[in-house]
């Protein structure tokens, strides 16, 4: 162990002061994501289409959409034990240890119904770990460091995805999606592992005293109460624009989002190969994203960035509806990777802001809310498929984000800034 005068000394390291503390746990974030990156670019860009590949229907393919949405509707319960627990990274360990391991299990038995069943046991664990990270980013990193080394550590990992999507690609187009699966579960076992050798800030002296009272005999604990979380909403505007709008354009994507992989697999019949360089502009759009959006949160108000974010929900559904070509998936794999940057260190970099002490349950209510239009959305639009055309039902998901871009725009004109929650 280091010791604390080491540890508290302030060195500059990209650009930004910090301590030895905080330049350490940046490393093994780094580390743990340049392995994480192969297992990111199987899980969430391959998984589906190998799915397809081995003969899914259109209601497993809603499923396996939906899957990441499932655990996430008991985020709240977890939300609340996490805040009780002093130490919130076995929370994000565990589950990530066993989940990426799971990925095996497609790997040796090729059937629709395994890639299902792994895929909502991963997101069952994915809905306890979620909430976790929240609250460890917040142990991790100082809050005007965290946005850009938020930024910095995935920009690694989207200038390792870009080469990786295409091997990925071209390796499961040779031989199968076998050898990608294990290679992921491995990697992605690795990373976890590494990442659990960071090294968390110590509690303040009230956070410390709350968890002595609270596990004293004949003291309550506090319990799940949905609407405890819920009164964090009411009392500020900020905070309900922000889930509304959220929810409105999350809602389009995850409605448009199975038929992309329809779209691709079925109708434009891409090769893996093909779909390898649609990784690739994804990839390149979340590396950049990932470096402006870090510097833009850590400096200019937040809603500039956040509303570009939720803006990109409404554009890629009607593009890919009005334009059924290779080049439109191109294109909308540029602008999702933008997207989903803004979305992975906006949203948390906005709660970690605004309920300082209380992001786990913050950003448990928003994961919850996920939870919702992530299940209804993917099965609602692979069902209507049979009756109503692709085309129709992706310009209404691009109308649910227009709708939720409009509204976070109206919820922030000339607002006073909101005060952080108490």
């Amino acid at each position: 162990m280091e010791p604390a005068a080491n540890s508290n000394r302030r060195i500059v390291r990209l650009g930004m002061p910090m301590s030895n503390r905080v330049w350490r746990n940046a490393r093994i974030d780094f580390g743990a994501t340049s392995f994480f990156s192969l297992f990111n670019v199987v899980i969430n860009q391959f998984y589906v289409a190998f799915a397809i590949q081995q003969g899914a229907s259109n209601l497993q393919v809603g499923l396996l959409t939906a899957a990441p949405a499932v655990g996430l509707l008991f985020s709240p319960l977890w939300a609340t034990w996490i805040e009780r627990a002093n130490n919130p990274k076995p929370f994000v360990v565990i589950p990530n240890a066993i989940g990426r391991l799971l990925l095996l299990l497609p790997a040796f038995f090729a059937y629709p119904s395994v890639y299902v069943i792994v895929a909502i046991l991963f997101q069952l664990l994915m809905g306890i770990q979620a909430p976790a990270y929240a609250a460890l980013l917040s142990r991790m990193y100082p809050a005007d460091l965290r946005g850009r080394l938020m930024g910095y550590v995935r920009v690694v990992m989207g200038i390792i995805m870009i080469p990786l999507a295409y091997l990925v690609g071209s390796w499961s187009e040779a031989f199968g999606p076998s050898g990608p699966l294990i290679a992921a579960s491995i990697a992605g076992f690795l990373s976890i592992g590494i990442f659990n050798t960071l090294k968390l800030r110590k509690q303040g002296a009230g956070e410390v005293s709350k968890s002595k009272l609270q596990s004293e005999p004949g003291v309550k604990a506090s319990r799940f109460s949905l609407r405890e979380q819920w009164e964090l909403v009411k009392g500020n505007r900020m905070l309900a624009v922000f889930l509304c709008a959220t929810t409105l354009s999350g809602f389009g994507n995850m409605l448009a989002s199975p038929l992309y992989q329809i779209i691709q697999v079925d109708v434009l019949e891409m090769s893996n190969i093909q779909i390898g360089y649609a990784r690739v502009a994804y990839f390149t759009a979340l590396l950049l994203t990932f470096w402006i959006a870090g510097w833009m949160i850590d400096r200019i108000d937040i809603k500039y960035t956040l509303v570009i974010g939720i803006g990109a929900y409404a554009v890629v559904p009607l593009l890919y509806g009005v334009w059924e070509a290779y080049p439109s998936v191109l294109i909308g794999n540029f602008i999702q990777g933008i997207g989903e940057a803004i979305w992975d260190i906006g949203i948390l970099s906005f709660v970690l802001k605004l309920a300082p002490g209380k992001e786990a349950k913050v950003f448990g209510i928003h994961l919850m809310l996920f939870g919702f239009r992530g299940t209804i959305g993917p099965l609602l639009s692979t069902t209507l498929s049979n009756n109503l055309s692709m085309s129709s039902l992706l310009i209404a998901a691009s109308i649910c984000g227009w709708i939720g871009t409009l509204l976070f725009l109206w919820g922030n004109r000339d607002r006073k800034r909101s005060l952080p929650l108490r």
